[in-house]
């Protein structure tokens, strides 16, 4: 810290023994140094240091309590507002100095409030990490589908800092966020067995002596922000929802009560800078308020904490209703605390701005039209691939939106949605691309947007997931884990994902988030919808430039085409890249790749092109690696992937047909027309003869001769048999010059 020198000593030393582990941003010591509670900070010293350490603490009474933490139970006393009506003991007792029976009567004030909304409120957080509840009583506890034994020092404390097996810090963060705690209580409300309350009681005592402050290296895992937060989501079901058992040992309370103060000064002084972090900081210091509002200073963290979520659900999400961090799981776990916080506000009495409200019905609204024929949310950036079906039904409810309630349904109730199924994101540049709304849907994700601020994104600019008749078929790598080696670099670049790689290289950045809409982008209409997006800013290591141009047409119910332009100014060699779904069977058949499986949706994918392909499939490669895929954090399993490579000497235009169907499905004719260079135009045709011309612009402005009647002047212009033309972003117009079809963006 040598570049503050304050004048106050006092304020030099508690900068030394608090914030030594975190003093690494500038900025957030200016801040606090400009704080009008900083003074505060100072009178939460005591609290937050070390004291000495007591051996055997599960058998420790509250008289042994006070005796060797004196600081620690003095401090929670004098920040308790003592005038408050039901604590006159409590008062009593602390005026006389009489410390065991100051902690007893405030014991005996919890167990006669009324807590039941507190309890109920929380429950829903657990997540049942926990695969065998009983291997937690031997220290075995599982995490991110990893399990792992946790070792105790020599006085019999757990190491909380301990980072599993696969030495993976998230291992420790999650340990420290206390999940198991809140299982450990489910499955005593299930079995009425007291061995799991004593557990959890020593489980606290434990963590509270272990984890005094940030200010050992030991307590890495302890304090970061998250932790703390999530502890206290998980602390308020605990502590409120025990206070008739017994077995939640005095000692337990007053420690977890004492180390909740800990946790409110740490979430009002320490929090983070933004992004989905001080989401649920915000969260966690609302919920100390209002569930423990005999702290003197919950009016404050109330107020500071409402104004800063109010603030960050402004700065975070896009008008469109998309978290700036342009990543499903991310936008999910925001728009529970932003709810969260509004249903804290609600259940005590509290105002919800209408304006808030509109936020967060945005937010679900972009989840509930994002959301698969199956129910899963898109698996994008650093995603796991979560059932949002269930969420999204009651949030329908709690909103009044029949529409939702149709799209979760598969179309059985609620009301249908007054657009057609396809749906565009002007803000994120996501395209949402459907048949319908049955289970058996085709759906298609499109991403021709920023890469999303903050820590999650993925170079995958023009990326497309397809699935249709119940099962996914193109697939986003997913995340796997955020241990720093070669899967990680693999799941996060351009690699894992269905984009094009130049010279072997992947994307190398893109801007982050938008400042307008993106407009002209995209075209939705009743038979077709066409999208298109450009990523022009440089792969990683290439020499010279190029870019990379891709458009999407949909024909409805139909098929898919992709259109790629490469600008370069040499000759490259180019790698197109199809992910499938580990579930596919998939095949080579002459120059096309698809999946074979009978009784279940497959995906065939057919070169347009006079390029000279040459194919292969690679699955669960490790070196380099390609070919894998995962469904949540620390999964991976590999999945067949085709890679297409040629090499071209020029700026280069060509396509792919991407035709869906339910088990083999029919053969298709494709052929590539002559066009001008920059365009492509196609004629696919069904075994029934029907006939479908696909015109596409990918660059200048030159008119399309289509066939001997009719020419585009836009991007996009589909000519089927038996049905009137369809155009996007421009017209059609016959032999003698009139306009027989026209779409203005």
């Amino acid at each position: 810290i040598s570049f503050i020198v304050p004048s106050d000593e006092k304020i030099r030393e508690f900068l030394e023994d608090y914030f030594i582990d975190t003093l690494k941003a500038k900025s957030k010591l200016n801040r606090l140094m400009r704080e009008p509670f900083f003074s505060a900070l100072l009178r939460a010293k005591n609290t937050l240091k070390s004291e000495i350490y007591v051996p055997n603490v599960k058998e420790i009474s509250i008289e042994e309590l006070c005796h060797f933490y004196p600081k620690r139970v003095k401090s929670l006393f004098a920040k308790l507002d003592l005038e408050r009506q039901g604590l006159k003991a409590v008062k009593t007792a602390v005026q006389k100095q009489n410390f065991p029976a100051a902690c007893k009567a405030l014991i005996a004030y919890y167990q006669n409030i009324d807590s039941t909304w507190i309890g109920n409120l929380n429950n829903k957080y657990s997540t049942n990490y926990q695969v065998n509840i009983e291997s937690m009583l031997d220290d075995k506890f599982t995490f991110q589908l990893v399990t792992g034994v946790v070792p105790r020092d020599d006085n019999g404390l757990l190491d909380w800092s301990h980072t599993g097996p696969t030495n993976d810090r998230e291992w420790a963060w999650f340990f420290n966020r206390h999940y198991h705690l809140l299982d450990l209580f489910l499955a005593y409300q299930r079995t009425g067995n007291l061995e799991y309350v004593r557990f959890i009681s020593d489980l606290v005592k434990d963590w509270v002596i272990s984890s005094p402050s940030n200010k050992s290296p030991k307590t890495w895992a302890q304090w970061r922000g998250l932790e703390v937060a999530y502890r206290i989501f998980h602390w308020g079901s605990i502590f409120y929802n025990l206070q008739q058992v017994d077995a939640f040992t005095p000692v337990a309370r007053i420690l977890m009560l004492s180390s909740i103060l800990d946790h409110a000064y740490y979430l009002r002084y320490m929090h983070s800078w933004g992004a989905n972090w001080i989401c649920r900081e915000m969260n966690a210091l609302t919920m100390i308020a209002l569930f423990w509002p005999e702290f003197k200073a919950s009016g404050e963290w109330f107020n500071y904490a409402s104004q800063r979520l109010e603030s960050e659900i402004n700065q975070q999400v896009y008008t469109d209703g998309v978290h700036k961090e342009l990543t499903s799981h991310y936008h999910y776990i925001s728009l529970q605390d932003f709810q969260h916080f509004a249903n804290l506000l609600e259940v005590s009495g509290n105002f919800v701005s209408p304006k808030f409200k509109a936020s967060l019905e945005r937010m679900w609204n972009y989840l509930a039209y994002s959301m698969r024929p199956d129910g899963y949310g898109v698996l994008n950036n650093d995603s796991d691939r979560d059932y949002t079906r269930s969420p999204v039904d009651e949030a329908a409810v709690v909103y009044q939106r029949p529409d939702w309630t149709y799209i979760t349904s598969s179309g059985k109730v609620g009301n249908r949605p007054d657009s057609e199924p396809t749906i565009f994101f002007p803000w994120a540049g996501q395209v949402i691309m459907r048949s319908g709304w049955d289970k058996l849907a085709h759906w298609a994700f499109f991403d021709i947007g920023p890469l999303g601020i903050y820590y999650h994104v993925h170079y995958d600019k023009l990326h497309l997931s397809v699935s249709a008749y119940g099962r996914d078929l193109l697939v986003d790598s997913g995340r796997f884990r955020y241990v720093r080696d070669r899967f990680w670099r693999y799941f996060r670049e351009s690699a894992g994902h269905n984009v094009i790689l130049i010279d072997g290289k992947g994307q190398k950045t893109d801007a982050k988030q938008l400042h307008k809409p993106m407009k002209d982008n995209c075209a939705i209409a009743s038979d077709f919808d066409f999208a298109k997006g450009t990523y022009d800013k440089g792969f990683t290591g290439i020499k010279g430039k190029a870019t990379h141009s891709r458009a999407v047409v949909y024909l409805r119910g139909k098929y898919w085409i992709v259109i790629d332009h490469i600008h370069t100014n040499k000759p490259r060699k180019i790698e197109a890249l199809w992910h499938f779904h580990p579930d596919c069977t998939v095949v080579i058949k002459g120059n096309s790749v698809g999946s074979i499986d009978e009784s279940a949706g497959n995906l065939k994918i057919l070169p347009a092109t006079e390029l000279s392909w040459r194919v292969k499939l690679v699955k669960g490669q490790e070196s380099p690696v390609q070919g894998w895929w995962s469904r949540q954090y620390n999964h991976k399993t590999p999945n067949p992937t085709a890679i297409y490579s040629t090499q071209i000497q020029e700026s280069t235009t060509f396509a792919w047909v991407l035709f869906p169907s339910f088990g083999l499905g029919p053969n298709l004719t494709v052929k590539k027309l002559p066009s001008p260079k920059g365009s492509v135009i196609l004629s696919i045709t069904m075994p029934d003869g029907n006939e479908d011309k696909i015109a596409v612009r990918m660059v200048g402005d030159e008119v399309i001769s289509i066939d001997e009647n009719l020419n585009l002047n836009g991007d996009c212009a589909i000519i089927s048999t038996d049905k009137k033309p369809l155009v996007a972003n421009g017209y059609i117009i016959n032999k003698i010059g009139n306009i027989i079809m026209k779409h203005n963006p």
